[in-house]
């Protein structure tokens, strides 16, 4: 977890602070105690760099402390956003476009004109779908 300690300056990478919001909350967690200076999350690279007065703070004590707040907000379970279900779905409509095209191929193949019709409809529906999920980005 701690990636680097230099004097006034302690580095610290951990899963949990990919997280904007909770890289933000440990950071304003972290900023509140005394002797701390400053603390700058970056959600991107999923790292909190803490600059903080050697005299007042000792580092043992800061390192142990940011380490406990980061596998606290680990063991949080994560709130589901709705994105879950979205990409549930989005998944769902790319497999069922895929599986009905290759039936609807396959039945217009062997001569079943009513099947290819039927999974061929099947096509077009799922593939409404994905046009109207995708349409912010597919029709700019």
């Amino acid at each position: 977890m701690i990636v680097s300690t230099v004097n006034g300056r302690v580095r610290v990478r951990a899963r949990v602070l990919r997280a904007s919001k909770a890289a933000a909350r440990i950071a304003a967690e972290v900023g509140a105690l005394p002797g701390v200076v400053d603390a700058r999350p970056n959600a991107g690279a999923g790292c909190l760099t803490v600059t903080f007065d050697t005299d007042t703070l000792d580092v043992q004590v800061l390192e142990e402390r940011i380490e406990a707040l980061c596998q606290a907000a680990e063991r949080v379970p994560r709130n589901s956003n709705g994105r879950g279900l979205s990409r549930t779905l989005n998944r769902a409509t790319k497999y069922g476009m895929l599986a009905t095209l290759t039936t609807s191929l396959a039945y217009g193949y062997l001569g079943r004109k009513k099947a290819h019709i039927g999974f061929g409809a099947a096509f077009l529906a799922f593939a409404g779908v994905h046009l109207f999920r995708y349409q912010g980005s597919l029709f700019r």
